[in-house]
């Protein structure tokens, strides 16, 4: 019953339900701008390049060092790491868990 009451009235309402919807198509637009030494007036031309003055990023002073937890594990070392990666347009965090074991003879001298 609501619902029909509330459909009849948006029927009945004389107004635009699009505010600005009174536009003929008459609507002038800009002309191109001229860079032509003709005229006597002084023109300025040039291409505007927002970012002509902006200073570059720069590395941070201080680097945390990575957080690094290793334990001695039998003959290998288990350590618990966090890595960032930054990607064009992205940044990566990941946590990796590595177990490392010594390959050959020894360790070298």
């Amino acid at each position: 019953m609501l619902l029909a009451f509330l459909l009849v009235q948006a029927v009945s309402q004389d107004r635009n339900l699009v505010p600005g919807g009174d536009e003929d198509g008459t609507r002038t637009t800009a002309a191109a701008p001229r860079c032509d030494s003709a005229a006597e007036d002084i023109v300025v031309c040039g291409t505007a390049d927002p970012g002509q003055f902006r200073l570059k990023k720069i590395e941070p002073r201080y680097v945390e060092p990575p957080v690094r937890a290793a334990k001695q594990v039998g003959p290998g070392e288990l350590s618990a790491e966090l890595e960032r990666r930054e990607f064009p347009g992205a940044s990566s965090r990941r946590a990796m868990l590595r177990f490392r074991i010594p390959l050959g003879a020894g360790k070298p001298k």
